[in-house]
């Protein structure tokens, strides 16, 4: 996540039997590292992403790391937050083996 992402092309679902359009938020997930927080989810909303989730790469506590501006971050306009390895992983886990319906 490092260096710019193509743009991406998100597919949205019809819910029939709800009779109504699902709303979806696309959304990107990066490992923590390599290059600043900035640095990635700017990468990622220039790509469409509306939400950039990074897992941390250690098993340490999240709670006192602060998502910090590297001095370019001036015009990012989605949200991003840090979630701890192991809540990162079951996401992952999840988005592997999730059916189409369960997304």
């Amino acid at each position: 996540m490092c260096e710019p992402i193509p743009a991406q092309e998100f597919n949205f679902h019809n819910n029939s039997h709800a009779r109504r359009r699902e709303v979806a938020t696309p959304m990107m997930i990066a490992e923590r590292g390599e290059c600043s927080f900035v640095t990635k989810v700017r990468n990622m909303e220039e790509a469409g992403v509306a939400v950039a989730i990074i897992v941390d790469t250690s098993d340490e506590s999240v709670d006192q790391i602060v998502m910090s501006d590297d001095g370019t971050g001036a015009g990012i306009r989605i949200p991003a937050l840090l979630v701890s390895k192991k809540d990162g992983q079951k996401m992952i886990d999840f988005l592997k083996t999730a059916s189409e319906k369960e997304l």
